[in-house]
């Protein structure tokens, strides 16, 4: 069992909140008063109604809530392997929305993709239930753990599977809430008594900002789920600035931070944490990369740290951001008061979370992996790691929503522009609706002006077209948050 610093982190908690937080903080004590809060309920006697609730983060906060004894149920727009996971649970789930499903819901949480105007939200305020974003019951978890906490515009969902698989390995009784699967906890969410939680954030909703964790993790800030000229406001920010001003807010918040050295401009926005350290290749890093010996499938590296004496890390999944990931979680539990030393072979043995780089099989002597790189960094890095492999690398790209599309379709095909060939799918909406002046053919004459090979296709002309001409040596790698991971288990599939 590893010995916590408590007074430490309560000074430092009160540290961080004082100065220029003061402004901050007293915003925060009013939103916290005045919104509901479940606290204090009792849970025999309190219904909940998830709106939304096949969404990985809203099917983990819905599991939660079952554990801790409340009476839950939920709706989806579509039927999924989430709905049949619920269902096991003993969660009853309707396929669709209808007002009647917030009948007798004492609570109705919603997702940030389900508008503040929807028939449901509305007959649930009409009936006297409270209604709660799902970043608010977040926060209420934050309240009953002490709480790390990971957010970014990438590598927070492998950042904070990392930290859980280190966290498990040394409190076994700590809790998860993450944003993909984890096949240690067979799932994406686990439900603990001991006193430790490892969450993941999700930036896309401004509410983050107003979370408060013991330590916080920041692995990055870029231009993603920003809007820009366009209206759309479900998981956007109006502007990089805004979503600049929230993340300072969160991190700012925290009693301790953790922040990458090697990111442009996260000292000048964090770099005034009182009790912030970072981490990186950079040299002046607290925690820092050192000696990184990239493979196919995983990496070794040390990591030199203050005060002690360097960690020899090996890990098992590939790419150097995964070894900053990992940095990360280690400075994480470091600076929560654990040794991460004992942990260091969860680390090893850690095998990704779903759809980030996720080996599907081989089929007819391809290689078939999914991730769901949506932001053109994201294509870069993944493609970066498949030419690594030096076989012929075949992507499958489906823009993910409009907006995202509109702001970064350029970029996204110059990313994507890796690859020795490029199917590009119809662009997955994610409930918004379309831009007219925005196709997928914009990325795919891009592609050809760059002597790429591309096309359009659909998720059935792209499966057959690519079960046609699947050959040794190919990687084919699917791209994209929609389901474009069907075509990587089918391509799987058809080998068996």
């Amino acid at each position: 069992m590893s010995t916590l610093r408590e007074e430490t982190l309560d000074t430092t908690r009160a540290q961080s909140r004082t100065g220029t937080d003061k402004t901050m903080d007293s915003f925060t004590s009013r939103a916290l008063g005045a919104r509901p809060s479940l606290l204090g309920t009792e849970p025999a006697t309190t219904s909940l109604h998830f709106v939304g609730i096949g969404g990985v983060s809203m099917q983990a906060l819905a599991l939660w809530c079952r554990h801790e004894g409340f009476k839950v149920s939920g709706c989806d727009a579509t039927d999924s392997a989430a709905v049949a996971t619920l269902l096991e649970a003993g969660i009853a789930v309707s396929v669709g929305h209808d007002p009647a499903h917030a009948a007798g819901a004492d609570v109705l949480i919603h997702s940030m993709a389900v508008t503040g105007t929807h028939p449901e939200l509305a007959a649930a305020r009409a009936a006297g239930a409270t209604v709660l974003k799902r970043i608010e019951l977040l926060s209420e978890l934050f309240g009953r753990r002490k709480t790390l906490a990971v957010t970014g515009t990438h590598g927070k969902s492998t950042t904070t599977a990392m930290l859980a698989s280190l966290l498990l390995s040394l409190e076994p009784d700590s809790s998860v809430q993450l944003g993909a699967y984890l096949p240690s906890i067979d799932g994406a969410m686990r439900f603990g008594d001991g006193a430790w939680l490892a969450a993941e954030v999700d930036e896309s909703d401004p509410g983050f900002a107003d979370l408060r964790c013991d330590v916080a993790i920041v692995t990055n800030i870029e231009d993603d789920h920003i809007a820009g000229e366009f209206d759309e406001r479900r998981n956007y920010h109006a502007s990089l600035a805004d979503l600049e001003t929230a993340a300072t807010r969160f991190a700012h918040a925290a009693a301790k931070l953790v922040y990458c050295a090697d990111w442009p401009n996260l000292a000048a926005l964090l770099g005034d944490h009182p009790a912030a350290v970072t981490y990186g290749l950079d040299p002046r890093a607290d925690y820092r990369v050192a000696d990184l010996r990239l493979t196919g499938s995983g990496s070794s590296f040390t990591v030199a740290r203050p005060g002690s004496a360097p960690l020899a890390v090996t890990l098992s999944v590939p790419g150097a951001h995964n070894a900053l990931n990992a940095t990360a979680a280690i400075a994480a539990l470091e600076v929560a008061g654990f040794d991460p030393v004992p942990a260091l072979a969860a680390l090893a043995g850690f095998g990704g979370v779903g759809r980030r780089w996720q080996v599907h099989g081989v089929a007819r002597g391809a290689m078939i992996v999914d991730d769901y790189a949506v932001h053109p960094t994201e294509v870069r890095t993944v493609l970066e790691i498949a030419r690594n492999t030096g076989k012929r690398v075949r992507a499958v790209l489906q823009p993910h929503r409009w907006v995202r599309t509109a702001v970064h379709w350029r970029a996204l095909a110059d990313a994507a522009a890796l690859a020795d060939e490029v199917l590009v799918l119809d662009i997955y909406a994610a409930g918004e609706a379309p831009i007219k002046t925005i196709s997928k053919d914009m990325i795919v004459g891009r592609l050809r002006d760059r002597g790429v090979k591309a096309a359009s296709h659909t998720l059935d002309t792209a499966t057959a077209y690519l079960l046609g001409t699947l050959a040794e040596g190919d990687l084919i790698v699917t791209l994209g948050a929609g389901d474009v991971w069907r075509i990587a288990q089918a391509l799987a599939a058809s080998e068996g």
